[in-house]
């Protein structure tokens, strides 16, 4: 794999305990991820709703979001290809992280890179159902789905894109919404996730404040 650009790092930010316990489903519920998934992330139960309570295996991310940018040569799925792709994958608090990104997708290199991506997503969510993140990542979804349908199939139904989350808070909060994080556009894929990584936590941190009944 020479002719693909490899850089790998982890990040540890305000890490959670991880021994946390969580519960997780048997091995056999994996299978059944697409069917019993909730939409929020967490381990599925098996048939007769019964769970396990197992300690959290150190590299896996509680509720995991799974941030991937691709560039692409254009919007169109029929005659467009991908250019390069970045996947950062979250806790869902946003507290730690850790990346890939592969570039030089030539269409023989395609083929590589997919399996690559598959392995580094299900190494890092374990047992969880990941839901996949980004700005207006409806598009790199349906990108996903035609050139690499093996990993698009990983995700949940549910779409977290800090798109629509911008819009929302341009209309419910325009004042807070002004100081949120401003973006370089260099239109490169792993620059483009830690932009939309930050401006989600500046709306996690600035808008989305528990209330003081909960504090």
């Amino acid at each position: 794999m020479n002719q693909l650009s490899n850089a790998f790092s982890l990040l540890e930010l305000d890490v959670e305990d991880a021994r946390e316990q969580i519960t997780i489903p048997t091995a056999s519920d994996v299978d059944k991820r697409e069917d019993n998934c909730s939409g929020d992330g967490r381990p599925l139960k098996n048939e007769n709703g019964d769970k396990r309570t197992l300690e959290l295996i150190p590299g896996t991310y509680k509720m995991p979001l799974v941030w991937i940018d691709l560039e692409m040569t254009g919007l169109n799925i029929e005659v467009d290809r991908i250019l390069e792709i970045a996947c950062v994958i979250t806790d869902g608090n946003l507290t730690k992280s850790v990346e890939e990104c592969l570039d030089k997708m030539e269409n023989g290199v395609r083929n590589i890179i997919q399996p690559v991506v598959v392995e580094f997503v299900k190494r890092n969510v374990g047992a969880y159902t990941p839901l996949i993140a980004g700005n207006s990542v409806y598009m790199d979804l349906l990108f996903l789905r035609k050139y690499m349908p093996n990993l698009a199939v990983l995700f949940s139904h549910v779409v977290v894109d800090v798109s629509s989350v911008k819009a929302l808070c341009l209309r419910w909060y325009p004042r807070d919404s002004k100081k949120a994080p401003q973006k370089e556009n260099k239109h490169r894929a792993m620059g483009d996730i830690k932009e939309s990584i930050a401006e989600l936590k500046f709306y996690k941190d600035h808008i989305f404040k528990p209330s003081k009944s909960r504090k």
